[in-house]
């Protein structure tokens, strides 16, 4: 009967009900024990402290750029003509005043030479002029001298009765026809010259120009290397036709290479003029000397920021324009000061305060003036004192008043 009872359905059910009832406690055990752990965990945060003291702030900023050349030049025609000569290819090196290309200049040699011929001409009528003006004027100084001559001769004549008035009036009249002549000659005069070979030479002169004008622009179709450097641009063949300003060649001088940095306001300040540093060049897999040569002297209205260039020792000539270069500067922000890191500032609505640590491990809330701040560190210049502990990590989970669990601290 016993061992009837124990195999019934009633028995399996009783028996597993209980082992259910046991799992559901050891569950249910489980689990808060495990609350009351993180919660007894939570009320005391686990912080790491920095005890203050007073030294050298200092900030690290890093620089960084491309490469760019000491010039690069583009080399465009001045006048519109066709390509009679390219003498350069690709990365040519070339020397100042070196023959880079030639435009056909044929049809200005012609006017040159037609223009040449006119100026000629010019010049001998301006010859021509002058001599016929010599002339001119001895002639009519002549007729007038014989003319008031002879109306003298006459006026004497007339006081004596020898001759009639109407004589006497066509002397004086042919006189002072003469005399007109001879002021018409005379008030031709500018300056030393008559007006009439005045205008030959002007127009000798402006023939002799337009020459030179054209001798001018032959010499400038032949386009030479304004500085020395090498060929990093060619997009001209013979027989093209290059417009007026068109880009043909590019001169990159490398002999010096700078890197252009663009520096924030927050930064700007630890930089000086003269600077040394070492410049990484990453494609290269090399540094060199670089020193800061110009800073300028307002910010970019457009990019907020301060340009920085570094002028870098290249000897060797395996920089090339372009390469990215970086840098940086550690130097002291501010001596003697109080500082933390910025993990350890908090923010109230636009207030900031600190957590100091007693010596019980009781956190109290600390309202703070800061000063200067860098990536790293922000200084502080009133709220807190020299040998305060200050907690710099889980600062979220901090309250007045609550104890917190020190995992580190003592140094600044």
């Amino acid at each position: 009967m016993h061992r009837e009872w124990l195999q019934s359905r009633r028995f399996k059910y009783i028996l597993w009900s209980v082992i259910l009832l046991v799992l559901m406690g050891g569950v249910y055990w489980y689990t808060h024990s495990s609350t009351k752990s993180a919660k007894t965990a939570a009320v005391r945060p686990a912080v790491q402290v920095e005890t203050l003291a007073r030294q050298d702030m200092m900030k690290r900023v890093v620089l960084s750029g491309s490469t760019v050349p000491k010039a690069e030049v583009d080399i465009s025609p001045k006048y519109v003509g066709r390509i009679a000569r390219v003498a350069v290819d690709l990365g040519d090196r070339v020397k100042a005043g070196d023959v880079l290309i030639q435009q056909d200049v044929r049809d200005l040699d012609i006017s040159i030479l037609q223009n040449g011929a006119s100026s000629d001409q010019a010049a001998a009528e301006a010859v021509e002029s002058r001599s016929q003006y010599g002339a001119d004027t001895m002639k009519a100084q002549s007729d007038y001298d014989n003319a008031l001559a002879t109306y003298q001769r006459y006026q004497s004549l007339y006081e004596q009765d020898a001759v009639a008035l109407q004589e006497r009036d066509d002397k004086y009249r042919a006189m002072m026809e003469a005399k007109s002549v001879l002021d018409s000659l005379r008030n031709q005069q500018m300056g030393d010259l008559p007006a009439v070979v005045a205008a030959k030479e002007a127009a000798s002169l402006q023939a002799q120009y337009t020459v030179d004008a054209l001798r001018q622009q032959r010499d400038d179709m032949t386009i030479t290397a304004p500085r020395d450097g090498i060929i990093g641009y060619r997009q001209a063949e013979e027989g093209e036709w290059a417009s007026a300003g068109q880009k043909l060649l590019t001169v990159v001088d490398n002999s010096l290479l700078y890197v252009d940095c663009d520096v924030s306001e927050q930064d700007i300040g630890i930089l000086r003029l003269g600077m040394t540093l070492p410049v990484s060049i990453d494609s290269l897999g090399e540094t060199c000397e670089g020193r800061i040569t110009y800073i300028s002297p307002s910010m970019d209205a457009s990019t907020h920021s301060y340009r920085v260039r570094l002028t870098l020792d290249s000897r060797g000539g395996r920089i090339l324009g372009g390469m990215f270069a970086r840098t940086e500067v550690t130097a002291v922000q501010r001596e003697d000061t109080l500082f933390v890191p910025k993990e350890a500032v908090g923010d109230d609505n636009g207030k900031k305060y600190v957590f100091l640590i007693d010596d019980e491990g009781k956190a109290r809330k600390a309202y703070v003036t800061l000063g200067l701040i860098n990536d790293n560190s922000m200084e502080i210049l009133d709220g807190v004192r020299e040998g305060d502990r200050v907690a710099v990590t889980n600062i979220s989970r901090l309250r007045d008043g609550l104890e917190a669990e020190i995992t580190a601290g003592g140094g600044a």
